[in-house]
């Protein structure tokens, strides 16, 4: 799947509402880029995983993609909290 039909699916499948999904479930609460990010963790794409804290180095494409990522983050990271509910740390 290209990033922009990931980007596509993600707005489709939850309700985003200024950046944020406003969907309950996993990711309420939490950027739109969140999804995208667990679901490359699960393709084993993380550039850390330290069998809590998993992390991306951001790059050009990631921007591109989420303007929501702020201008000063350099890395993305996530954690699965003991009730399931991915976050980001």
């Amino acid at each position: 799947m290209t990033d922009t039909k990931a980007r596509t699916l993600i707005e489709t499948t939850y309700r985003v509402h200024a950046g944020r999904i406003a969907s309950p479930g996993k990711f309420e609460g939490e950027m739109v880029y969140v999804p995208y990010f667990w679901d490359q963790f699960l393709m084993g794409m993380a550039d850390r995983d330290d069998g809590d804290i998993i992390g991306f180095n951001i790059d050009y494409a990631d921007r591109e993609l989420f303007p929501e990522i702020p201008k000063r983050k350099r890395t993305i990271r996530l954690r699965e909290r003991s009730d399931g509910f991915v976050c980001e740390v």
